[in-house]
């Protein structure tokens, strides 16, 4: 293989692990909240990296994050389906016979990369309206629960390690 092709197949696979990367980011905005992660999108109440169905919610802290996050959904929902296109469209271009430079990609991820920072400025707003709505204790909960699944995640990733003991 020369360097010149081999060049080309790393930047096809950067791209498409990119684009694969990003996918999820709305798998969840359309569908039903289940209280899933941020990897899943941030209609789930993970939105604070705890599940909002944790912190005790009164009927109206509960009924006011539902439509923080409904509102979301909804804004979210139009820039999903435009990233999906736009990284379908990049990778129909990678897979296109005939010569490719990381130049002819730069167009689509430079629109890939605003689309996603979109979704982020959107995410945080709505993060910042429930958190709102917390009181100092139920933020207090809120920050002890992470920090109990950072380390059930890393006991778990421990566990599951190549060579680990059973």
């Amino acid at each position: 293989m020369t360097a010149k092709r081999r060049m080309m197949w790393s930047t096809v696979t950067g791209v498409l692990l990119l684009a694969a990367w990003a996918v999820p980011v709305g798998a969840q905005a359309d569908g039903p909240s289940h209280g899933r992660g941020p990897r899943g999108g941030w209609g789930g109440g993970l939105m604070l990296g705890v599940p909002l169905h944790s912190l005790n919610l009164t009927p109206d802290q509960r009924a006011q994050a539902q439509s923080i996050l409904s509102t979301y959904r909804s804004s979210a929902g139009p820039i999903i389906q435009q990233l999906r296109q736009t990284q379908s469209g990049l990778g129909d271009k990678l897979l296109a016979p005939g010569q490719l430079q990381a130049a002819d990609l730069q167009s689509q991820l430079q629109q890939i990369s605003q689309l996603r920072t979109q979704l982020l400025q959107l995410s945080a707003q709505a993060t910042l309206e429930v958190r709102s709505l917390l009181t100092p204790d139920q933020l207090s909960a809120a920050a002890q629960t992470k920090d109990k699944l950072r380390d059930l995640r890393s006991q778990i990733r421990q566990l599951l390690a190549p060579g680990s003991q059973p």
